[in-house]
């Protein structure tokens, strides 16, 4: 090295053409910094100095920085490797500040608390180079994540609807199946659909980085990549992603709280409404009784959304269960339509029953399918025409009880209904109603939750059809 160096680099760094010339250095525990030009052939002996001096800071110079030789100081422990011949406003940058006693330790300690929140936070790498996967595994060990690593794109795919991932990081290049290709079977996964994805790549060209981006990627890294710049900023993605995941639970879980303060004001409204309709509902002139009936309607909307929302919040939470028990269908059925008939004058609906099955006791959650066919019932109801028929069949197959039910009204376009059972998905636009999205939705996870299934039919200002089955003899 030149004697270009300020007086305190010269005096609290040492620089050794190899590791052998270290014997001579007295006073190394005192050094700030130690530089160790290699060959990489002489890591064995490193490693004991890095154990002999854990505060010391060592870097290593070498003529070839090649993945290999990374990973080879990245198990050492070694953070930093330069090229050699050293440039010296490197090495006086790290030395900007006053001289610090301990300063490995603390900065240590400083990594190790900024790492903290992403602890135990699960990253996917897939990557066909198993030199580039080593490489991102051993920058990213000491941040406490858990690491999940495939070298064939096609057995991550096979994970990726099955496990919650936090970030995933892809090549683009891959035999069998491209990033880009896995990134678009993530998208359309329920439990990862909005994991962060970052494209680490030798592709340096514009078009590969926009398509990357078209495709939600967080970030564009092209490969050979600088390992501490690559780790802070994996560490700074997961760390906004968490806070946001934190902040989202937080809000969510006082939302269900609010909704659930509410439901018995809302039940003891609607008792405190049919107590007058039934002591007053004779003495009421017209008006007056249109008005209250429209009341009580309103109020047992509202209470069909406060459960509906409090089931949504249980079914995100994974806390579906549900009890099954010897019940009868039949008389399942004949209730809900019991509660339906003061709905159903509204528009003049006649409500035809058809119970066509041979079987009616079957194994089942009694409360829970109840609100299943209440939200069909209540929905085909709102849907439908005036002067029109609901009409809902009960039938069987060898295997499964079949519940249907059919209205005439405006429908949907069967191109637009592939989402008709998630969250939060009303069509009030095309239907000109104000509906929450949440029957359909919670529906189908009740029904999943009893192994049955569930679909949805319509024909624009025809009929909609909504259909599910129970099997017949599961008793778990």
């Amino acid at each position: 090295m030149r004697n270009t160096l300020s007086t305190q680099v010269k005096k609290d760094a040492v620089f050794v053409n190899n590791v052998r010339e270290l014997k001579r250095i007295k006073d190394l525990s005192n050094k700030r910094l130690c530089i160790i030009k290699t060959d990489f052939k002489d890591i064995n002996r490193i490693k004991k100095v890095c154990r002999l001096y854990p505060d010391l800071e060592i870097w290593l110079a070498c003529r070839e920085l090649s993945r290999e030789n990374i990973i080879a100081a990245n198990m050492c422990g070694i953070k930093n490797i330069v090229e050699y011949p050293l440039k010296e406003d490197l090495i006086e940058e790290v030395f900007g500040e006053q001289p610090q006693k301990n300063f490995a330790r603390k900065q240590y300690q400083a990594d190790k608390n900024k790492y903290k929140s992403i602890k135990g936070l699960k990253v996917m790498i897939v990557d066909d180079n198993p030199l580039n996967t080593e490489l991102l595994e051993e920058t990213l060990k000491d941040l406490g994540l858990k690491l999940v690593v495939y070298q064939k794109p096609k057995e991550a795919a096979k994970i990726v609807g099955a496990e919650k991932i936090d970030l995933f990081l892809l090549d683009i290049m891959m035999p069998d199946m491209s990033g880009f290709e896995l990134a678009e079977i993530i998208h359309k996964t329920k439990l990862n659909a909005n994991s962060p994805i970052i494209f680490i790549s030798a592709l340096s060209d514009r078009e590969h980085k926009v398509k990357s981006f078209d495709l939600g990627s967080c970030a564009y890294i092209e490969k050979p990549f600088d390992v501490k710049v690559v780790k802070s900023q994996i560490c700074s993605l997961l760390k906004s992603y968490s806070d946001i995941e934190k902040q989202t639970k937080i809000q969510d879980s006082y939302l269900a709280m609010v909704i659930h303060d509410m439901k018995g004001p809302v039940q003891a409204e609607l008792c405190a409404l049919n107590l007058v309709t039934g002591l007053y509902g004779e003495n009421l002139n017209d008006d007056q009784k249109e008005i209250l009936g429209d009341v009580i309607n309103s109020t047992k909307y509202l209470q069909n959304l406060v459960a509906n929302i409090l089931e949504k919040y249980k079914s995100d939470n994974g806390k579906v269960v549900i009890s099954k028990s010897l019940n009868s269908f039949k008389r399942l059925v004949s209730e809900c339509c019991d509660e339906i008939k003061y709905i159903a004058p509204e528009k003049n609906l006649l409500i035809n029953v058809s119970y066509k099955s041979g079987i009616d006791n079957i194994y089942f959650d009694y409360d829970e399918i109840k609100r299943v066919v209440h939200n069909i019932l209540t929905n085909g109801i709102k849907y439908s025409f005036k002067d029109k028929e609901l009409t809902i069949n009960v039938a069987n197959d060898d295997e499964n009880m079949i519940f249907s039910v059919t209205n005439r009204g405006l429908g949907l376009d069967m191109n637009k209904i592939g989402d008709v059972f998630d969250k939060f998905t009303s069509y009030c636009e095309e239907q000109k109603s104000v509906n929450a999205g949440l029957g359909l939705y919670i529906s189908k996870q009740i029904i999943d939750a009893h192994g049955g299934t569930i679909h949805f039919e319509s024909t624009p200002n025809e009929t909609t059809t909504v259909t599910f089955t129970l099997p017949i003899n599961s008793m778990s």
